[in-house]
């Protein structure tokens, strides 16, 4: 089924031609997709890029010369409206934390079958990020995995602990404000504080120090 009026024009790269043709001869099948070209490492689909009219590049991560995670950060850099798609045999976190950091769209490993690959295309063409439920998996569990504590903490007064300790609890602001007897004002005076503080953006990050530190243990 189309999911598009034009077809989605592709480069893919990999630089194993087996895997690159079998993509390739895959993608081929589909009504909405037009392969626009190839290349065996990140160099050759940035120099295609500059010749060739695409909309997307599906890339693999090890390529000599440059790899497809300095490539998605070239892409998106460069060229902000392509969408770029990792399909690779690697699933350890920290590749994985790389390329979600270069701002890929997706990430797939190599053993998905056809039905997942146009689900993720699908997905992204519509403007949503797309990665397998393994790559989801293995990059939350390298977020919030438990570690040691740190043996520097960063100074907070004992209500923010208080307070910190709560808001990982995922308990609300009304909710915070009755345990503690303080009104729900000071509550968010607290949490800007604590933000400032560990020098996170949101909730999410006071979770991960919360949990880093070893502050739900109890």
């Amino acid at each position: 089924m189309s999911i598009s009026s034009e077809k989605i024009r592709i480069i893919v790269a990999d630089d194993h031609s087996m895997f690159l043709d079998g993509l390739i001869s895959l993608l081929n099948d589909v009504e909405y997709i037009e392969i626009v070209g190839k290349a065996s490492n990140g160099k050759e689909a940035l120099h295609l890029l500059k010749k060739v009219k695409a909309d997307w590049v599906i890339t693999d991560i090890s390529m000599p010369e440059m790899d497809g995670i300095v490539l998605t950060g070239q892409i998106k850099k460069k060229y902000p409206e392509i969408k770029v798609l990792v399909v690779s045999m690697y699933h350890q976190s920290e590749t994985i934390a790389k390329v979600v950091q270069q701002e890929a769209d997706g990430y797939l490993l190599k053993n998905a079958g056809k039905e997942e690959l146009l689900k993720a295309i699908a997905s992204i063409q519509a403007g949503e990020k797309y990665f397998s439920e393994e790559i989801k998996q293995k990059y939350l569990e390298s977020m919030f995995a438990p570690k040691k504590k740190s043996r520097e903490q960063v100074p907070l007064s004992r209500r923010e602990k208080e307070v910190l300790v709560l808001i990982a609890q995922e308990n609300t602001t009304p909710e915070i404000a009755e345990k503690l007897f303080i009104s729900q004002h000071t509550v968010e005076s607290h949490r800007k504080n604590i933000i400032r503080k560990l020098n996170v953006r949101n909730t999410a990050g006071i979770v991960k120090y919360a949990i880093q530190q070893g502050l739900l243990d109890t």
